[in-house]
């Protein structure tokens, strides 16, 4: 059926049913010829040029490529070079605007490609590339596809925008205008307003900028939370017990988040910094500011060429990569509990993380899993904790926190530094293995690190802070399963 097949498909590309019509089979009006088809409509009809107007005036972004039939082939055809005009906000489709106002040649971004259109207003479901005579929008179903292969795929704005271009046409005869500058705008709002619309801020009378720190991040529900998910009394159980209530974290530094030194934080600054998963920027920066020559911490022999192999390289960089802390049982990216590091893995960086992704804990005990954390731990309590803020300093003594190397970590370390720092070992920790921020690594960042590498720190904050909401809120709906 190989030729049956081909010949359907050139039959479909041609006139098909309608190759002995010459009236529109619409409107039955034989002064309209039927030479206009839309590919997006199903079926294929060809209709008259009014007919397709009125056929899509309230599908305005279906792919007019509906081609005009010449006698030989169809040639491109447009809605707006029809006579489409798109009415929206309270016009009814197919009236006049009353002030007489319209917005001609503009570019919409759609799922099936990108349209010039002529417009009159911007309240219909179309996010505009800007406040004052915007030129160009996207739809929100176009915004959504992307948001959502982005999360997922890690798809680029750049690859998505050029896929809608051959989509639109794939000759190269007749290239649409472009609009990678405006939309990759539009998709950074677009990330930064779903976070604080789901996080609730739209219905604060206070308004975004109300926003704490943190309170755009999506927490886990399964992590012991006083007043939420404890039992009355839990603050008063023995000893003995205190295990079932205990927060169990893991800490970690990823090298390949880098970003290079593009723009600064005042040409690019972020949209919320510190609302979702990264440290409040200003006081991360002051904070590190004290230990400039502060070097990288010390761990054990079997992981000194790793660590020297973090620090090559790093001409050019504003960030050589990211340190983080996470719920080790679950797996969730803990609110302001991500920072950048400006040279390899140091004290100052990373006791700031562990502080900030801490900071509002209450419970008896906790439980650290950190790869270095036989040197990190040291001095911690006696020295550094005077160095840290006071809102975030923890709450908890020394005696209340235990220390544990993730399992697969743990073999290259020193044989004395292996059972204290055992998980086995451990009261409470379970079957924890502490790798949970590995996999973490793996699955939610590591994709996005080629596109965030060149983007501006602002950019690029809102972009990971975004891939981490995703990743959590992916966890939330699953924990049932």
């Amino acid at each position: 059926h190989r030729q049956e097949y081909l010949d359907e498909f050139l039959r479909y590309e041609g006139r098909g049913y309608w190759v002995k019509d010459t009236c529109c089979p619409s409107c039955t009006s034989e002064d309209a010829s039927a030479v206009i088809r839309c590919y997006d409509c199903f079926g294929g009809q060809l209709v008259c040029e009014q007919c397709a107007v009125s056929h899509h005036q309230l599908n305005p972004f279906h792919r007019i490529k509906a081609r005009r039939w010449n006698g030989l082939y169809f040639t491109p055809e447009s809605l707006a070079h029809l006579g489409l005009v798109v009415r929206l906000g309270p016009h009814r489709p197919g009236s006049e605007c009353p002030t007489g106002q319209t917005l001609r040649g503009f570019t919409v971004i759609h799922t099936n490609g990108i349209h010039s259109a002529t417009i009159d207003l911007l309240r219909a479901g179309i996010y505009p590339a800007t406040v004052l005579s915007p030129q160009s929008g996207a739809t929100f179903a176009a915004m959504k596809l992307f948001h959502l292969l982005s999360l997922q795929g890690k798809l680029t704005g750049y690859d998505f925008l050029h896929t809608l271009e051959r989509y639109t046409d794939n000759t190269g005869l007749y290239p649409p205008p472009g609009r990678l500058p405006a939309f990759m705008n539009m998709a950074r709002q677009w990330r930064h307003l779903k976070m604080v619309k789901r996080a609730g801020r739209g219905h604060d009378p206070a308004g975004i900028k109300a926003t704490v720190d943190g309170e755009l991040a999506v927490n886990c529900p399964a992590c012991p939370q006083p007043g939420i998910n404890l039992p009355a009394g839990w603050d008063q159980v023995p000893k003995r017990d205190q295990w079932l209530y205990q927060l169990i974290l893991a800490m970690d530094a990823n090298f390949r988040l880098k970003n290079r030194l593009r723009t600064s934080s005042r040409t690019d600054p972020g949209l919320g910094t510190g609302w979702a998963y990264f440290v409040p920027e200003d006081e991360y920066k002051k904070h590190i500011l004290k230990y400039v020559t502060q070097e990288e911490i010390s761990t054990c022999s079997g992981f000194e060429a790793l660590s020297n192999a973090n620090q090559k390289n790093a001409k050019g960089l504003r960030s050589t990569g990211v340190g983080a802390i996470i719920c080790a049982r679950h797996s969730f990216w803990r609110p302001t509990g991500m920072g950048d590091l400006q040279k390899g893995e140091r004290y100052c960086n990373m006791d700031f993380v562990y502080c900030s992704g801490t900071r509002g804990t209450r419970v008896l005990r906790m439980l650290i899993s950190y790869d270095v954390v036989c040197q990190w731990k040291i001095h911690f309590y006696s020295k550094r904790i005077d160095g840290i803020p006071a809102h975030i300093r923890p709450t908890l003594g020394p005696e209340s926190v235990q220390y544990a190397v993730p399992k697969f970590h743990l073999p290259p370390h020193e044989e004395k530094c292996q059972a204290p720092h055992s998980l086995n070992f451990k009261p409470g920790a379970g079957e924890t293995d502490g790798e949970g921020i590995e996999r973490n690594w793996g699955v939610t960042l590591n994709g996005a690190a080629p596109s965030t590498k060149e983007m501006g720190p602002g950019a690029r904050h809102d972009t990971l802070d975004d891939h981490c909401g995703h990743a959590n809120w992916q966890k939330l709906v699953n924990l049932g399963q």
